[in-house]
């Protein structure tokens, strides 16, 4: 072996020439199209488009070479512009791969649909209807496999195969007999209510016969389900209830459609009668989604001991309140029903959904008197919420039932009888009624009006006080009272009986699901007075007889001593 051999510097660069030549062909035809092919499908291209793609970057890539081939070398040529242009061009590669690896690196492979409010108990699986790509631009391409013989897609094909239902099924390949790939369009007549209560269908018909993915609890209260292909999918709950259609791109988020909170609360259970009580009504925006018309209607019904009054009715949606003019969001109505003529006891408010933000909350509130209807009742208000529950069937309903809330007044009734004797009732003993009431400026006493024989009014002087007197039975009454603790003060006791000195304490603590509460019985004893002597009767014989005996027995100590002085002399 020659040890003097030397590579000349032409030789060396041939060299290197001839083995970057080859490593650029092995990368070029074999390692990089599968490279590409992968970053491809990431991206949701189709395998039958990626080698277009290939074929475009690499005509573009052969002319790029060709115009800037000879512009290269000769900048390679010039002296010292080597070390500069060959730093140059590894800049540029490296931020084309920086650039390269920053798109790869975003690319989105799966995708994850979450129930952002599901119902406590029910079961939400989701399942795959097409394979979707997309530019990233808004456009789709729905796609199904033509040799996928599962249930579901097979009914997906039943479907597009119905001309009226606007679905369009489009072959790819080069005969029907070879079809390599089926695409989906829709027009004009595409449903996707419709679409999806017809998977609905299948689905309840056939459960066991589908595969899907359950959507599992997560730790915020919503349920979802992870890594997903990207794709169409629908996702179904096990009551039937809901059927939404969503692209997971990479991510949805979607609503139960029958998640529908409701409820009504009164500020005051026990109130005294004329009293002002405030109701509200909550809920919640639905998900209208594939719904062309979506009612949602509450109608609250007052019972008798309850008086509407007009101009209280107030509608907030998402904490704004809807001004009255305000008809193309909401609509009121108010009426008598049930032969009702004094006042209204029906109201229905509909709210117009699809304006409003999925998830906020409705509020319905107005106020009412509760009327001398209501003594010792309780009085039941009832509301209702009827809303859509068909997306193909706009008058297709489902009416919650009735929420109540009740509201009651009590009575205290006075059973005035002979002390020890409860079967001797006395009438005629009167009372008035008062309560000790604390404010900021102190404690007072006010006392019981029954006013205009409609309400109650507490007053502070005694002298306007309604004034109650016992009948035959040693009954008497007062109505309308909300719970506490009360006093009876007997002004004028029944002939014959001492009036008492102090007054009787009552203690009203009623029950909106114990009518007998309602009534509170107060037993007031009064005893008859002592029976004071008269002149000439038997009290001044007794003092007569025992002033003889004193005065005889002084007699006959006088004698007696006087006999005992003689016998001594």
């Amino acid at each position: 072996m020659n040890k003097n051999l030397k590579l000349t510097a032409l030789e060396k660069n041939w060299i290197l020439y001839d083995v970057g030549n080859s490593a650029f062909i092995l990368l070029v035809a074999t390692l990089v199209p599968i490279y590409f092919n992968s970053l491809a499908s990431a991206a949701g291209v189709h395998e039958d488009l990626y080698l277009s793609y290939w074929g475009y970057a690499g005509s573009l890539a052969t002319v790029l070479v060709a115009l800037l081939g000879p512009i290269c070398g000769a900048l390679a040529d010039r002296k010292m512009k080597k070390a500069f242009f060959l730093l140059a061009l590894l800049l540029v590669f490296a931020l084309a791969a920086t650039a390269f690896a920053t798109e790869t690196g975003a690319t989105t492979t799966t995708g994850t649909i979450t129930v952002a409010n599901p119902v406590a108990g029910r079961t939400y699986t989701a399942y795959k209807v097409f394979d979707v790509t997309y530019d990233g631009n808004g456009h789709y391409s729905y796609t199904l496999d033509p040799f996928a013989n599962d249930l579901l897609h097979l009914n997906v094909i039943a479907y597009a195969n119905e001309a009226e239902w606007g679905l369009e099924m489009h072959k790819v390949g080069p005969s029907d007999a070879q079809t390599e790939m089926l695409y989906f369009t829709t027009n004009d007549k595409f449903s996707p209510a419709h679409f999806a209560a017809y998977l609905k269908g299948n689905l309840d018909r056939n459960p066991a016969s589908y595969e899907g993915k359950e959507l599992t609890e997560q730790g915020d209260g919503t349920v979802s389900v992870p890594n997903l292909p990207l794709g169409y999918y629908f996702v179904y709950s096990d009551t039937g209830a809901l059927c939404n259609l969503t692209t997971t791109n990479p991510t949805a988020t979607i609503h139960d459609k029958n998640d529908m909170p409701f409820e009504k609360v009164v500020d005051k259970p026990s109130v005294d009668v004329g009293q002002v009580v405030t109701y509200t009504i909550t809920g919640k925006v639905p998900d209208s989604t594939g719904f062309n018309t979506y009612i949602y209607e509450i109608e609250d019904t007052l019972s008798n001991g309850l008086s509407y009054i007009p101009g209280t009715l107030k509608v907030k949606v998402g904490g704004n309140n809807l001004a009255d003019g305000a008809s193309d969001t909401y609509t009121t109505e108010t009426l008598k029903i049930n032969g009702r003529k004094d006042a209204y006891n029906y109201i229905k408010v509909g709210v117009d959904v699809k304006k409003f933000t999925v998830g906020d909350p409705i509020e319905v509130t107005y106020q009412a008197i509760v009327n001398k209807n209501a003594i010792a009742v309780v009085s039941n208000n009832e509301a209702k919420l009827t809303y859509s529950n068909n997306p193909s069937d706009s008058e297709s309903t489902t009416t919650t039932p009735a929420e109540i809330a009740k509201v009651y007044t009590s009575e205290i009734v006075i059973d005035k009888h002979e002390t020890d004797k409860e079967t001797t009732k006395l009438p005629n003993a009167q009372f008035v009624l008062y309560k000790e009431v604390t404010t900021d400026a102190g404690s007072s006493t006010v006392y019981y009006k029954w006013r205009n024989a409609e309400l109650v009014e507490w007053v502070e002087n005694r002298a306007d006080a309604t004034v109650v007197e016992t009948d035959n039975q040693g009954a008497a009454y007062f109505g309308g009272l909300a719970d506490g603790t009360y006093y009876l003060k007997e002004i004028k006791a029944p002939a014959g009986y001492n009036q008492l000195e102090k007054p009787v304490t009552v203690t009203v603590a009623g029950s909106s699901t114990d009518i007998t509460k309602l009534t509170v019985t107060a037993n007031v004893a009064n005893s008859t007075g002592t029976l004071l002597p008269s002149t000439g009767g038997m009290g001044t014989t007794v003092f007569y007889v025992l002033g003889a005996v004193l005065v005889l027995g002084a007699v006959v100590l006088l004698v007696t001593k006087k006999r005992m002085s003689d016998a001594n002399r």
